[in-house]
């Protein structure tokens, strides 16, 4: 990588097939929700910053493994949350108002959120691991959606953005008025 350019890698949770290569130690690494467990069996410390943007009774309800690793976390690792939660020694407020204006509204998910801030803090590179999730289900359709967008957003930034592995994310279909 350029060392002039600044790439962040934004970690899901899901299990893929296909082109995984190894981690960029010039990269910041974003991970969200439940990935510590879903992909590492808990022992993850190869972060820089964490997503959860649930409210803390769902997590304790649906996630509560989750939870109790976030308050094993040192303070000098971000947790964002929407609110603060003394609980969490690296927990720090989502910045949402430097991110998104009062007429922006298309942020079905975390990553949607994780997306906006990449731009916002202005990285060159990002590079999408482990999204993989069923456009069958109505949620994850929104998400998808939502996610191709700030995809777009980004790019039309000039930011370059990397979808690895088997994904939904990735452009699919034949293009229109030029293949049959």
């Amino acid at each position: 990588m350029d060392r002039h350019r600044r790439k962040v890698e934004l970690l899901g949770g899901g299990l893929t097939i296909g082109d995984v290569p190894p981690h960029d130690p010039a990269a910041e690494r974003w991970g969200l929700n439940r990935l510590m467990f879903s992909r590492y069996a808990g022992n993850f410390t190869d972060w820089h910053r964490w997503f959860d943007l649930h409210s803390t009774a769902h997590i304790l309800r649906y996630r509560p493994d989750a939870y109790a690793w976030y308050t094993q976390q040192p303070a000098n690792k971000p947790i964002y949350r929407w609110a603060h939660d003394a609980a969490l020694p690296g927990c720090c407020v989502y910045p949402r108002e430097r991110v998104a204006d009062a007429d922006e509204r298309d942020f079905a998910c975390s990553l949607a959120w994780m997306f906006a801030l990449a731009i916002a803090e202005g990285f060159d590179d990002i590079d999408c691991f482990w999204f993989v999730v069923d456009p069958n289900e109505p949620a994850y359709r929104d998400q998808i959606a939502s996610v191709r967008y700030w995809i777009g957003r980004a790019r039309g930034a000039g930011l370059r953005v990397t979808i690895h592995g088997d994904s939904f994310l990735k452009p699919s279909g034949r293009l229109y008025g030029y293949e049959s």
